[in-house]
């Protein structure tokens, strides 16, 4: 309890390598050049940033067995990311792992009991998606919780439902708005739809790119693209 305790104090400081070098003396593992701003963080085991990752500010993580951040991922802001109890302490589940480049933006909620596995160079992208790994197994009378995967270089749009079980294929999009459930997946290309179904192959630059944020902006207006604006 007292290890939670000044946990949760250290993680509501701004970011600086003090705070990491304190955090990785308490059982965390943060690279100096990882940025680790506040948030709300409870009874979480293990958190990992490797160099240049990022957690931007006032994202509750709780209960959670690992948050683990490959180099240069990135969690955005306001999100709620957290696991049931139960699944901390047993074997598999509570687990949020971000690959290499790969992006949380921000306010989502993230039910990590059956653990969320993001690819590298993909993205949670947009806001207000919701990921259930966990659910009643009615046949059973029990709780049971499955891991949600997205494959990597893929994306997944504004306000879709990624429920336990569900794998998002390498190079693909799931449509915003879309139901991604436990169904057999196999094609690259798009998902869309309640719930998600193949609609067509994609391709773009967007899926080779060597960096995982887009700094660029496009202007319809002027059928141009401005480099480096954001």
């Amino acid at each position: 309890m007292m290890r939670d305790l000044m946990l949760l104090v250290l993680w509501l400081l701004p970011a600086c390598r003090v705070k990491n070098r304190l955090l990785s003396m308490l059982g965390h593992r943060v690279a100096p050049s990882a940025i680790a701003r506040s948030n709300l963080v409870w009874k979480v085991r293990t958190i990992q940033l490797a160099p240049r990752s990022r957690i931007g500010r006032w994202n509750l993580l709780k209960g959670m067995k690992e948050v683990r951040l490959a180099e240069r991922a990135t969690i955005g802001k306001n999100n709620i990311i957290t696991a049931h109890a139960a699944y901390a302490r047993l074997q598999g589940g509570a687990r949020l792992v971000l690959g290499e480049h790969s992006y949380v933006t921000s306010r989502h909620g993230i039910d990590c009991s059956g653990s969320l596995l993001v690819g590298a160079y993909s993205a949670l992208a947009g806001f207000g998606s919701q990921v259930l790994t966990h659910s009643i197994d009615l046949s059973r009378n029990a709780q049971s919780a499955y891991p949600v995967v997205i494959g990597e270089r893929s994306f997944v749009g504004a306000r879709c439902l990624l429920l336990g079980g569900g794998e998002l294929p390498a190079r693909s999009v799931l449509a915003a708005g879309s139901v991604l459930t436990a169904a057999e997946r196999s094609e690259q290309g798009l998902w869309a739809g309640v719930p998600a179904r193949f609609k067509t192959a994609m391709s773009g630059r967007w899926f080779d790119r060597t960096i995982g944020s887009t700094t660029d902006v496009y202007l319809p207006e002027l059928d141009e693209t401005i480099e480096a604006a954001i």
